[in-house]
């Protein structure tokens, strides 16, 4: 159901409290009825990290520096590939270098495009047309990963759950426990991974296998 038809139904319910039930019933509805908005907007919903397995898959990427919170022109331009070709097994990737606070603003690195879930060899066209649009081709390997996902319906929640998962990240990696539980080393976990899988959801991933294949960055080297 939208999202935005949920909170309509949730305050007509309230209303129809308040109208036909009496007062104190309305009053002792209302903070589940408010609670329940703020969950939907993602503001009282928390995250939960887990050990997941990411699937080998080929990518066409491009790099960036600067704001992550920029990124939304090079996400547009990963969609564009994907609505010119029809590419109905290809989904955005971006892939993330630093992490925020740990490097000027300016200066954070992170790479967006297309993924599929497989290595096949793409079509001479489609990696002809992303060579020319500065699009670079690469294989991604199965690993054992960090992993999370988000709902979303909007830029603002979408917004919400990346900025919750590198909060909570950053929380998990300085808990001994967790490192731990997850067998993570200090040198571990350097890059992120965000999938959006449908245009509701974002799969978070932290490779902590073969994590060095991950870094493609091409303007270092």
């Amino acid at each position: 159901m939208n999202a935005y038809l949920k909170v309509l139904i949730l305050i007509a319910i309230e209303i129809l409290l308040f109208m036909k039930v009496g007062f104190w019933f309305g009053m002792i509805g209302l903070p589940i009825i408010i609670y329940k908005i703020l969950n939907i907007f993602g503001i009282t919903r928390s995250l939960t990290i887990f050990r997941g397995p990411f699937f080998k898959g080929t990518v066409f990427i491009k790099d960036y520096q600067g704001p992550f919170s920029k990124s939304k022109e090079a996400f547009q331009e990963a969609s564009n590939l994907i609505r010119t070709f029809k590419l109905k097994d290809y989904i955005l990737i971006g892939i993330y270098y630093d992490k925020p606070g740990d490097v000027e603003e300016s200066k954070l690195r992170y790479s967006v495009g297309i993924y599929r879930k497989n290595l096949d060899k793409p079509t001479d066209e489609l990696e002809s047309y992303c060579k020319s649009k500065g699009f670079y081709f690469a294989e991604l390997p199965d690993t054992t990963s960090l992993y999370t996902t988000w709902e979303y319906f909007n830029s603002f929640t979408m917004m919400m759950g990346i900025t919750k998962f590198n909060i909570l990240l950053k929380q998990k990696l300085n808990d001994p426990d967790f490192k731990r539980t997850f067998r993570i080393k200090d040198n571990d976990c350097k890059v992120t991974v965000e999938l959006y899988d449908t245009d509701s959801s974002i799969k978070f991933y932290v490779p902590l296998l073969n994590a060095e294949k991950f870094q493609l960055y091409k303007k270092d080297k």
